[in-house]
């Protein structure tokens, strides 16, 4: 067994968090902080029956399932370790002083483009609604767009007036709670706050060169244009504009959100889903530096439950404060946001000590914990599923846990990437040994057994740790769950306690 003291002395290792979301209108819930409002929507998995009909889920066992999810954190894991790992620090605001909050359901995709969680937003006057891929790994919020400069004003009025006679109907909770529209796209032309970026403007050649815009200029009033790359080919090209995003508040209001910068995408790769992007990176001009720093009190927080749990039970995402219920005291640590270079990564972190289980901390060399090493860093990424290990960390864990459970029948499932799974018949949670991740500040975070000894299918479960292919350490969503997750951009603090998630 690799064992160690627990020590005093700190090597510190960076939990570099990529937050993906997505938002949804069904099931408003309101609640009321004194003079604070806070909104919650439900977060929907791909393989939730309340997502598109629960059509994800036809003709699959859980088996296919896992193994679909492991493919896409093999995808994710590539792209976020075969990025240059050298980053800084950038400043952020801190002019947080407003009390409104809004929020938005989650609902996981598949494809690396459009990452696992997706958010349902209103762009334009008169709003439409869109479906977007929310993630904190990008600035850029763009949108399958069209941009007729040729319009004329009759012409645009006729086909305004067209729109406002259809109507557009949700499906019922108990079917589903986001049915996708493919080919759908947003008519910047038709939108009377939509206005596009010069590409003589300062903002074109300085603010936004980090999303990839064009350093030449056919003309001064020629539109600011980008290509925005996210692994290999996958990506978009379009133009830079600004318009106005609504959203719901939980007093029962809305509000309405000027000059979000967004991108009118004309052509890109490998969306399969959805309508674009929602960049929740912290760089200038992203929807969190613009708008939720400077509008919901700098806050946003999720709480995940397992995806097959009871259809009553649901994960839910929150922008501004949260008053949601939690079964102890929230754990503070410090936030750190780092900016990487040759990427458009934006990655949120806190500093670690290291990885116990039962009490005993393990003897992991530190460069991997180290978040100034090439291989060093954790990331904590609610886009993947599975935790992914390097080989010392993962052999240390793994050498604990499976001879804790070495009594119960165990076996491989060729299909799946687990080394270690058993027949659960007679099992009993107390005979696991807990496992607890050290901040360098003394928080420590002490995932339920559940969370890491994952069902997999009826009568199976699994050690759910995995060797990571390159080295880079990821925590997934699976050992998130059960938690109230709250990042404070504004404080630099994240904030996480067990919860119900009600």
């Amino acid at each position: 067994m690799m064992k160690g003291r627990m020590s005093t002395s700190s090597t510190t290792f960076l939990f570099i968090i990529f937050l993906l979301s997505a938002t949804h209108h069904g099931l408003l819930h309101v609640c009321a902080n004194g003079d604070h409002t806070t909104m919650r929507l439900p977060l929907i998995h791909k393989y939730s029956p309340h997502f598109n009909g629960g059509v994800g889920l036809i003709n699959k066992t859980d088996i296919d399932i896992m193994k679909e999810l492991h493919l896409h954190d093999i995808i994710r894991h590539q792209t976020i370790f075969l990025m240059n790992r050298d980053d800084h620090q950038i400043p952020r605001r801190q002019d947080s002083e407003t009390n409104s909050s809004f929020a938005m359901p989650v609902h996981s995709g598949f494809d690396m483009l459009s990452g696992l969680y997706w958010v349902e937003v209103k762009i334009g006057t008169p709003p439409k609604t869109f479906l977007l891929a929310a993630d904190t790994a990008s600035d850029l919020t763009w949108i399958k767009c069209k941009y007729d400069r040729t319009l004329t004003k009759e012409a645009k009025q006729k086909m305004i007036d067209d729109r406002k006679k259809k109507k557009h109907h949700h499906g019922d909770l108990k079917k589903s709670l986001i049915f996708l529209n493919k080919g759908r796209e947003f008519r910047a032309d038709l939108s009377s706050t939509f206005k596009p970026v010069p590409c003589s403007d300062g903002m074109c050649r300085q603010g936004l060169a980090h999303m990839m815009s064009y350093k030449n200029c056919p003309t001064p009033t020629s539109p600011c244009r980008y290509t925005y790359r996210y692994m290999g080919k996958e990506g978009a090209d379009g133009f830079f504009g600004h318009d106005t995003i609504t959203v719901p508040l939980a007093n029962g209001s809305k509000t309405k959100l000027p000059n979000v910068t967004i991108g009118c995408t004309e052509s890109y790769q490998n969306l399969k889903e959805g309508d674009g992007i929602l960049g929740l990176g912290f760089g200038y001009y992203s929807f969190s530096e613009t708008v939720v720093s400077s509008k919901f009190s700098g806050k946003f927080s999720y709480c995940l439950m397992f995806h097959r749990s009871n259809a009553s039970v649901l994960s839910y995402l929150t922008f501004g404060p949260n008053k949601q219920t939690v079964n102890s005291p929230m754990r503070y640590t410090k936030l750190i946001m780092r900016k990487q270079r040759g990427g458009n990564s934006n990655l949120y972190g806190v500093n670690i000590t290291g990885i116990s289980i039962g009490g005993t901390l393990l003897k992991i060399p530190s460069q991997f914990w180290d978040a100034t090493s090439r291989d060093g860093g954790v990331v904590l990424d609610s886009g993947s599923t599975n935790t992914f290990l390097p080989l010392p960390a993962y052999k240390a864990v793994m050498d604990e846990l499976t001879d804790a459970l070495s009594k119960y029948n165990n076996f491989v499932i060729k299909e799946l990437p687990f080394e270690f799974c058993f027949n659960d018949k007679g099992y009993d949670e107390s005979s696991v040994p807990r496992l607890a991740f050290h901040f360098a500040d003394g928080v420590r975070y002490e995932p339920p057994v559940r969370n890491y000894v994952v069902p997999v299918t009826t009568g199976t479960k699994c050690i759910g740790f995995v060797p990571s292919p390159d080295g880079g350490p990821v925590i997934g969503n699976q050992m998130q769950q059960n938690h109230l997750w709250e990042f404070d951009i504004s404080r630099g603090t994240v904030g996480f306690a067990p919860s119900s998630c009600t």
